[in-house]
């Protein structure tokens, strides 16, 4: 795992089916953009916040992660959000 923190975070609204009460919900993904280019796709919050190192900074990854759902439509990919406020970036 790299030392280096991600820059910026991006939610992905998806929607669900409960097996046994058949009740839609809405949970997401996460993917993680660093200062070097790399973009990893397709995060649980558990993998995301290892690598925001939510255990050492709970209020950034936090505040993240909400920026991020927030910033997120119904069904689909939201806006990037800067690390560590969850303000959305320009031109993205």
């Amino acid at each position: 795992m790299s030392l280096q923190m991600p820059i910026a975070v991006q939610a992905t609204a998806h929607h669900g089916i409960r097996r046994l009460t058949r009740i839609r919900y809405r949970y997401f993904s996460y993917a993680l953009r660093f200062a070097d280019g790399r973009e990893i796709f397709g995060l649980g919050w558990a993998e995301a916040d290892k690598l925001l190192q939510g255990h050492r900074y709970p209020a950034d990854a936090s505040c993240t992660r909400h920026g991020a759902e927030r910033h997120c439509p119904d069904l689909g990919a939201g806006a990037w959000v800067d690390y560590p406020y969850g303000r959305p970036l320009d031109g993205q």
